[in-house]
C-alpha cells in the first residue's frame, strides 16, 4: 500500500490536559489545539505500527475536532482499507478528496480501494490525476497500484507493463517486484517470476510471501531441492500463519529430489 502520513490518540491527549489546568479561554484554546495535535501525532504512531483497530478509533475521534482535515479522512479510510472495511474506508477517501481534489495520495488510496471494490474505470479515473501530481512518490505508486489493477481485470500483460515501467523507476521496489512475478508467472514465464521473486527476497528476507513463491516457483520449474529451501524458510519465518501453512503442505507433498 501507499504511504501514509496521519495523526493522533485521545488519551495521551487527556493526559496532556489534565497537566495542563487553566481557567483562561485563550489558555483552553490553545490547550485545546495542543491536544488535538498530540492525539493526531499518536494516531499516525498507531497506524504506523500497523494497529488498524485503535488507529480507526484514534482517528473518529479526532475528527470530531477537526473534521475539515483531508489528511485525517485519508488516514482514516486506510486504518479502515487494512482491516478489510473496504465500504467504510472509500466513505473516508470520499470525503478527503472532497475536501482536497487534486491530491495525489488520496487519490491513490481510493483507487486502490475502488478496485478492491471491482469498480475498476473509477480506479483508473483516480490513479489518472495521481499521475498528474507533482509528487513523483505519488506518480509511482499510481503506476504500481494499476499493474494490481489489471491483475484484478485478468490483463497480466498490462499489469507486467505497469510493474516493468514503475521497477524502471525503482528497481528496488518490493510491491513491483512481487506484481510482476505474478504476472509473469500466471503467463508461465516462470523464470522470469523466479528472477522477481529471488530480488524481493534479496530485499526483504524475513518475507514470508516472497520466499513463499520462490519455493513455490522453482518447484513448478522442478527445482525441487530449491524450492523446497524457500519453503522451509517460509515455514520457519510463519509457522502458525497462512504463509507457513501453504507451505507445510507443498513440503510434505514434494519429494527432496526428482
Amino acid at each position: 500500500m501507499a504511504r501514509v502520513r496521519p495523526f493522533g490518540l485521545l488519551a495521551v491527549g487527556v493526559l496532556f490536559a489534565a497537566g495542563c489546568g487553566s481557567s483562561s479561554s485563550s489558555s483552553n484554546k490553545t490547550k485545546t489545539s495542543a491536544e488535538v495535535l498530540l492525539n493526531e501525532r499518536m494516531a499516525a504512531v498507531l497506524l504506523r505500527e500497523g494497529n488498524y483497530r485503535d488507529a480507526e478509533t484514534a482517528y473518529r475521534e479526532v475528527l470530531k475536532s477537526d473534521p475539515k482535515n483531508a489528511e485525517l479522512h485519508d488516514s482514516l479510510g486506510v486504518s479502515l482499507l487494512m482491516q478489510g472495511k473496504v465500504r467504510e474506508s472509500l466513505d473516508a477517501f470520499d470525503r478527503a478528496i472532497k475536501i482536497a481534489p487534486d491530491n495525489g495520495r488520496y487519490r491513490v488510496h481510493r483507487g486502490t480501494a475502488r478496485t478492491q471494490l471491482g469498480r475498476y474505470g473509477e480506479a483508473e479515473e483516480d490513479f489518472k490525476v495521481a499521475d498528474s501530481s507533482p509528487s513523483a512518490e505519488d506518480r509511482f505508486d499510481a503506476q504500481v497500484h494499476r499493474g494490481h489493477l489489471r491483475q484484478r481485470q485478468g490483463d497480466f500483460a498490462g499489469a507486467e507493463y505497469e510493474f516493468t515501467s514503475a521497477l524502471g523507476k525503482d528497481s528496488k521496489s518490493f510491491e513491483a517486484l512481487i506484481g510482476r512475478g505474478a504476472c509473469r508467472e500466471a503467463q508461465k514465464n516462470y523464470s522470469g517470476a523466479a528472477e522477481d521473486y529471488l530480488e524481493a527476497v534479496k530485499l526483504q528476507p524475513k518475507s514470508p510471501e516472497a520466499n513463499l513463491r520462490l519455493g513455490l516457483v522453482f518447484v513448478t520449474m522442478k527445482k525441487n531441492p530449491l524450492g523446497r529451501r524457500y519453503l522451509e524458510r517460509t515455514l520457519e519465518l510463519d509457522p502458525s500463519g497462512d504463509a507457513g501453512a501453504k507451505a507445510r503442505v507443498l513440503l510434505e507433498t514434494t519429494p527432496a529430489t526428482r
